[in-house]
């Protein structure tokens, strides 16, 4: 191939003219971009390892990745620029210098065997999709990475004003750059026009980086992270046009590159903003359509202005409708003044700014426990068959982040000292159900949890304050509970701050962990001492009562014997008596009968046969009927057949 003439086709094409210098351009500025790239790079990683919540990394993050964009916009146009300045001037190559195919190697004879594509793969791996689409994600890991929502104040140095006065002059070079590429003609660089956008991106993230660096007290998220927003919208652009790119028919070798690195949505960085005459180009030129021809369009477009200002007015005063939910209720205010509270539905009022509502809560009931801190995160709920959560946890030896240290009063040799206790307090409280609550809630206090916490903390020390150690484990947590939700209601009645306390739970008094074992073990002397003293009164009481037993016995064992004794000589006396009157009225009969009595008594128990003398010859026989019980047993027990008694004939 020749160098071309006059008559050359590139001759005249002012692209194909200056494709090495402009290549030659995009070379130095891809390695002037690269310095600076890993330079911020370095500088974020180490801000982010001093401070990780500094704005530091996320302002040098998403410049450095909008530098990386415009890096691969500038490599795109220098491969191209590249390929024309090959077409244009190629280089020769000595006529003697006969290319031979050198023989293929036994991996390649394998490698033929293997239905793949080895060449086509690795041209796809090499291409410039391929290229975008990871260097597109690239920039998606970059601009993430210095992401936060949470960030300090910067100090009041001078390394913010340097960082203002590069970035300044950062803008100005860029701008200059948009200014020359835009008025670069598309004969002489076709590439121009994309990589304006690019660096009217570019510009917009530096011009956002400036309020982060300029006002150090502004800590809203938002506005320190809408750089990286501008840098990830492209960088998902470039990602997609990467990919999608695989999909296109493949060109052929002596047709032009074609340039990946455009963004529309960085087109769209304009003022004023055109995004209808955007949409009206791409619709002409891709499909052939005019719509300035059309005369809805036109109609549309003069109507514009009235109908969005009718559709704004509208809006504005539908401002005025208010939705209430059930869980709320809402304070109309009428020029910043109070007038009404609204119970839960649909209400309209005055638009906005004139009228607004002010929700609050109706009857949602809270938790707060006294020695919480303000700022400590919730406990996340625990699973019913998993461990227990820490708030279970009442154990004295171990230290509960809800526990409150209280001093309270002590006593030892008779002297007046102070201990130290934790105590779990713990509120049930609600913003009160009437109207007078809810303004005095909304408008009194800045942050209820905060009142009654100190409040409670007030009346806690002022409890705590009078009792000792044994009076509040001994005393009923009951009553000790409700005088301390009287005496926290009375305050905050006093402050009119509309809650209403519900409960007050005493969930566990104890001395501080650290005292806890030496706590335990006074406890366990203080009880052995009463065993002691309790199993020696046991032991005294027992033989009091034995020795008192011993001796009621041996008095009633006395007064039983002298009863006895007296009764028996009564008994002898009243006996004599009566044997003394008898013998008086009845003489000899009564004697003789004591004396068969006495005479049966004394022979009662053996067997006897009385015969009587008196009985005559000429007397028939008698028997003696007359019962003798014992005399009739013996003789039944010795001789059974036998009778009892007989008279000799």
């Amino acid at each position: 191939m020749t160098e071309p003439t006059q008559s050359s086709p590139f001759s005249s094409q002012a692209r194909y003219s200056l494709a090495s210098s402009q290549a030659l351009l995009a070379a130095r500025v891809v390695f002037g971009l690269g310095a600076a790239i890993f330079l911020m790079l370095v500088m974020a990683l180490l801000a982010h390892i001093f401070e990780s919540s500094s704005r530091w990394p996320a302002l040098l993050s998403s410049n450095a990745a909008v530098l990386i964009l415009l890096a691969v916009a500038w490599y795109n146009a220098q491969r191209i620029c590249q390929w024309r300045g090959n077409i244009f001037a190629p280089v020769l190559k000595p006529e003697d210098a006969a290319e031979t195919e050198p023989l293929p190697m036994i991996y390649q004879r394998l490698g033929a065997l293997i239905p793949i594509s080895f060449k086509r793969f690795g041209a796809l791996l090499t291409s410039d999709g391929i290229g975008l689409a990871a260097m597109a994600a690239f920039v998606l890991f970059v601009a993430l990475s210095g992401w936060n929502n949470n960030y300090v104040a910067l100090d009041e140095s001078t390394v913010r004003w340097v960082a203002v006065g590069i970035i300044a002059t950062a803008m100005f070079a860029t701008l200059v750059a948009e200014r020359h590429l835009a008025a670069t003609a598309s004969e002489a660089w076709p590439e121009a026009k994309f990589i304006a956008p690019i660096l009217r991106l570019a510009l917009a993230v530096q011009f956002l980086s400036l309020p982060g660096l300029i006002f150090p007290t502004l800590n809203i998220a938002f506005i320190i992270n809408l750089p990286a927003i501008l840098v990830l919208l492209v960088a998902i652009e470039f990602l997609l046009r990467g990919l999608f790119s695989l999909f296109t028919p493949p060109k052929a070798e002596s047709a032009e590159p074609e340039y990946l690195a455009k963004s529309q949505l960085a087109a769209q960085l304009v003022w004023p903003p055109r995004p209808l005459l955007f949409l009206q180009h791409e619709i002409h030129q891709h499909f052939g359509i005019d719509l300035r021809q059309l005369w809805a369009f036109t109609v549309l477009k003069r109507a514009f202005l009235p109908v969005l200002a009718v559709m704004m007015l509208c809006g504005w005063l539908l401002t005025g409708f208010q939705q209430v939910s059930t869980t709320q209720r809402g304070i109309y205010e009428r020029f910043g003044k109070p007038v009404a509270v609204l119970p839960a539905g649909l209400h309209y009022g005055l638009p906005w700014p004139f009228g607004q509502v002010m929700l609050t809560e109706n009857g949602q009931v809270h938790e707060l426990a006294a020695g919480e801190e303000p700022d400590t995160a919730s406990e996340p709920l625990a699973s019913a068959e998993g461990a227990a959560p820490q708030s279970a946890d009442r154990l004295w030896d171990a230290v509960h982040s809800f526990d409150k240290a209280q001093i309270i009063a002590s006593q030892s040799d008779d002297q007046q000292s102070l201990q130290i206790i934790n105590s779990d307090v713990r509120f049930m409280w609600r913003i009160g159900l009437t109207d007078n609550a809810a303004l005095a809630a909304t408008y009194r206090s800045n942050n209820l949890p905060e009142l009654i916490r100190s409040t409670a903390n007030q009346v806690l020390v002022h409890q705590f304050s009078s009792l000792t150690l044994e009076q509040l484990l001994g005393e009923q947590r009951n009553a000790l509970a409700s005088q301390i939700n009287l005496a926290v209601q009375q305050k905050l009645n006093d402050l009119h701050s509309g809650v209403e306390l519900l409960s007050t739970v005493v969930e566990a008094i104890h001395p501080p962990a650290g005292a806890a074992d030496a706590f335990h073990g006074v406890q366990a002397a203080q009880i052995s001492a009463q065993a002691l003293v309790s199993r020696e009164r046991g032991h005294a009481a027992e033989l009091a009562a034995s020795a008192q037993t011993n001796a009621t016995a041996r008095q009633n064992q006395a007064q039983m014997n002298a009863t006895d004794v007296t009764s028996k000589a009564q008994a002898t006396a009243v006996r004599f008596a009566a044997q003394k009157q008898a013998v008086a009225q009845s003489g000899q009969v009564f004697v003789d009968e004591l004396w068969f009595s006495q005479l049966r008594q004394t022979l009662g128990h053996s067997p006897l046969l009385i015969i009587d003398s008196r009985i005559g010859a000429g007397s028939p026989p008698t028997i003696d009927l007359r019962d003798f019980p014992s005399l009739n047993e013996a003789a039944r027990r010795d001789a059974p057949s036998k009778p009892t008694q007989e008279s000799s004939r």
